[in-house]
């Protein structure tokens, strides 16, 4: 039977110890950089070290991640930190950026890479490439549904997304919070704008209306829970588990791991998860924003989002049958203790959430309420009769995992005692891997004069390790009859024997050299010293007008590219950013938007390579920099002494490209907010009718929704971007590609902006 690996999440040593006593097969987790969950604790060297010794101590993988955008000048301190890490003895290394995957690769070629889910791969074209690079596992996009992940042909291990929160957006694709906030989501300090609150927006010519939706939080996913499908996923060819969680406290880890355990393992012995409805329960109690099956499954547009609100739910016990103020009254529906945390949904006005401190009934102080019992509850606030209850917190809970992490996981070993009179005794100690170490007492075993040492005194010796990580599975003695042996002689061999067992399981995995390269920048391209200026033309107008002002060359998508091709040979064709149907090109201008075009297309086009492949060092030039590939769009999260010291990494000059002009496109989601808040049904046609529709955030900003043919939602930014003032600089810095992305402009407007920028540098015609 197939083994399939349960991943655990950790963000401090105590969520580290809970997931590995409950079960887990491997743990994630990250250092004090290049993790992209800056806000949890994280690890230091010193609790690496500890981390990955006591992971390897129960037979449990540690897999570091290094999941966001690196830049030039954290390149030197990365490499140093992973030389550490193998050192260390990680097992693996989650990379999201392509150019650290293909450095890490070629200077560390032994070291085992893992291709994180910010790089958003989701097809076999993004696998081939990715496996090209060197990587051995890929964790899919959250996206992918199960049936898409079976038919990956490529052999590489598999790895998806299980339980805990979801990113509304393609993963490694959302600018939203660094464009509105500066705090990057590619670099591991998302704000996330899209758990706040949004209006939605209709726009016909000048009429504008705004849509009632069921709530304000639009973009808000509810969490991802798949322990009642759990078998069809252990019956694909998915080879690990991974429960999102690394900012959640040890009682979720351990809590989440232990049910998911459960599963697998009833689903290995018996064939079924034999999952419970108190199951379900402790899963949504710990926490949840509603559960849904996600797009592994297929979920609909309205099964996936949480518009109601962005926290924890909690579980429902109880309506509101009376109030007053400092009092509230309420009928139980399940079982209310002093010290849970509840939370009062309040209708229209602001949910109250508190402590239980005192819980009356009768005007009798007690500590629990049961279920069909009507108690009274200290209140500050007065809240509506029939307003629900839910419980947030739970004593009860948090005490039973306590408990269970008191019964901490113990590894089974096997004693084989060996003692003859007038030689020394030997003991062995073996786990069920088939690691041992074996001791010579120190003194000679002697006849017994008087009292001699029993089996029974022995065995009983041996069985005392309950203070270590270890359990007595066995124990074989073979010992000859009136024989003496010190008894403390027996103590220290089975302490030393203890002891060594453990440095050999903690040591395996560690090498016991690192074989490491050095990485010289290529320079395997062909410069390019003219500049030129391109536009982003989206329809007839905007072509027109770069016609008439000889813009070197013109983006468009494929209707217009279809209409126009034969006329003009300086158009190139702008691919799908989502991509699941590959056409076959040969001798045409791509914008390649994603890597499994890159994959696809490179050896019969000419390719100019999007920001959306979020180009942020030199390295990721160096990999990508291909006679067929004309041009590098860099991400449009560096600033301008980032960009410089990309290009001083080059002998020559390389062909990259910068948007200096106007709208961005700052998340791509597979969620439809028009079809779940406009429509709320399977056959949904917003997007072809001749309505805009914005997001309208709380300082009013619009945030334009747009749609692609996979009726994937675009969200773009409130602003558009304008550069103008720094075409200089970046032309003295090196850069010969100015991209002007186009949007609701007239002729007139697309005239004006393209002359503006010709104005600022002399392009190429």
């Amino acid at each position: 039977m197939k083994v399939v690996e349960l991943l655990a999440p950790a963000g401090n040593m105590e969520c580290l110890k809970a997931a590995v006593h409950a079960g887990c097969d491997a743990i994630y987790l990250a250092g004090k950089s290049f993790g992209a969950r800056g806000f949890a604790d994280n690890f230091t060297n010193d609790e690496l070290i500890e981390a990955i010794d006591f992971c390897h101590l129960y037979n449990v993988k540690v897999y570091v991640t290094i999941n966001t955008l690196i830049f030039d000048s954290e390149v030197d301190t990365l490499l140093k930190y992973v030389e550490s890490l193998i050192q260390f003895g990680v097992d693996a290394v989650i990379v999201q950026d392509l150019g650290t995957i293909h450095l890490l690769h070629k200077t560390f070629p032994d070291l085992e890479i893992h291709a994180s889910t910010q790089i958003n791969c989701n097809n076999n074209e993004m696998v081939k490439y990715l496996k090209h690079l060197g990587v051995k596992r890929i964790v899919f996009a959250r996206e992918n549904s199960l049936k898409e992940i079976n038919n990956i042909d490529e052999n590489i291990e598999k790895e998806v997304f299980i339980h805990g929160a979801l990113c509304v957006s393609y993963s490694g694709q959302c600018l939203f919070s660094s464009m509105i906030g500066g705090r990057s989501g590619n670099r591991g300090y998302c704000a996330g704008p899209c758990r706040l609150p949004y209006q939605l927006l209709k726009v016909n010519n000048s009429k504008e209306e705004i849509i009632k939706t069921d709530g304000e939080y639009l973009l808000s996913m509810k969490d991802l829970c798949t322990i009642e499908n759990i078998d069809e996923i252990l019956k694909s060819n998915i080879d690990s588990l991974k429960i999102e969680g690394r900012m959640k406290r040890y009682e979720y880890v351990y809590l989440v791991t232990s049910i998911y355990r459960k599963a697998i393992d009833n689903f290995n012995k018996y064939g079924e998860t034999r999952i419970t409805k108190e199951d379900i329960n402790d899963l949504e109690l710990i926490f949840n924003r509603d559960f849904t099956n996600g797009f592994i499954f297929d979920e609909k547009n309205n099964k996936i989002n949480n518009s109601f609100r962005p926290n924890h739910l909690g579980v429902e016990i109880g309506k509101v049958v009376e109030s007053e103020f400092g009092n509230v009254r309420i009928k139980l529906n399940d079982e209310l203790r002093q010290g849970d945390g509840i939370r009062i949904i309040n209708d229209d006005k602001e949910d109250i959430g508190f402590i239980v401190n005192k819980i009356y009934k009768n005007r009798m102080l007690i500590k629990k309420g049961y279920k069909g019992e009507v108690v009274n509850l200290d209140c500050k606030s007065r809240v509506k009769i029939g307003s629900k209850v839910v419980k947030t917190t739970s004593v009860e809970q948090v005490e039973r995992i306590d408990k269970l992490l008191e019964n901490e996981k113990k590894i089974p070993v096997n004693f084989n005692f060996e003692c003859r009179v007038g030689d020394y005794a030997v003991l062995t100690i073996e786990d069920l891997k088939g690691n041992k170490y074996s001791i010579k007492s120190n003194v000679k075993s002697e006849k017994a004069s008087k009292l001699p040492v029993s089996e029974d005194t022995i065995l009983t010796k041996l069985n005392r390790i309950g203070h270590t990580p270890f359990c007595v599975n066995n124990i074989n003695i073979n010992m000859d009859n009136d024989i003496f042996i010190p008894i403390k002689e027996v103590n220290e061999m089975k302490r030393v024997a203890i002891e060594e067992l453990t440095k050999i399981r903690i040591q395996n995995g560690k090498p016991n050299n690192i074989e490491k390269n050095e990485y010289i920048i290529e320079n395997n391209f062909d410069s390019q010293d003219e500049t030129y200026l391109k536009c982003f033309a989206k329809n007839d107008i905007q072509l027109k007008a770069c016609i008439d002002l000889d813009v070197d060359y013109i983006y468009v998508e494929q209707e217009l590219y279809n209409k126009y091709k034969d006329k003009y040979n300086n158009l190139i064709l702008v691919l799908p950013r989502i991509n699941k149907v590959y056409k076959d090109y040969s001798n045409e201008n791509l914008l390649i938007r994603e890597i499994g075009s890159l994959n696809k297309h490179v050896d019969n086009n000419n390719l100019v390579l999007d920001y959306t492949l979020n180009v942020s060092n030199s390295y990721s030039i160096d990999l990508l920099n291909n006679k067929n590939v004309k041009a590098i769009t860099l991400s449009t999260e560096l600033t301008d002494t980032q960009i410089k010291n990309i290009v001083e990494k080059f002998d020559k000059k390389p062909n990259l490209e910068l948007i200096v002009y106007g709208p961005l496109e700052i998340m791509i989601t597979k969620y439809c907010i028009l079809n779940t808040h406009v429509n709320n049904n399977d056959k949904c046609n917003m997007c072809k009718e001749n309505n805009s529709y914005y997001l309208i955030d709380r300082k009013n900003e619009r945030y334009k929704i747009e749609t692609d043919k996979l009726c994937n939602n675009i969200i773009m930014s409130s602003k558009k971007l304008n550069l103008l003032d720094n075409i200089k600089t970046y032309k003295e810095i090196g850069i010969n590609n100015f991209r002007l992305n186009l949007s609701d402009e007239t002729y007139e407007e697309t005239v004006d902006i393209i002359n503006k920028f010709k104005n600022k540098i002399t392009f190429n015609k």
